[in-house]
């Protein structure tokens, strides 16, 4: 590579694991959530 090539932006993203790893849990912490919101919402009131 030379010097005036430029790193993508997602090749950046991917280089960071820990950044990778936070994503993930953030996004399986919310999926749950709102996944968990929607199913309480849909309980018939007794």
């Amino acid at each position: 590579m030379t010097e005036s090539e430029e790193v993508p932006w997602i090749q950046k993203l991917y280089d960071r694991i820990w950044l990778i790893g936070l994503a993930a849990l953030l996004f399986f912490f919310l999926s749950y959530v709102v996944w968990g919101v929607i199913d309480i919402l849909m309980v018939p009131e007794g």
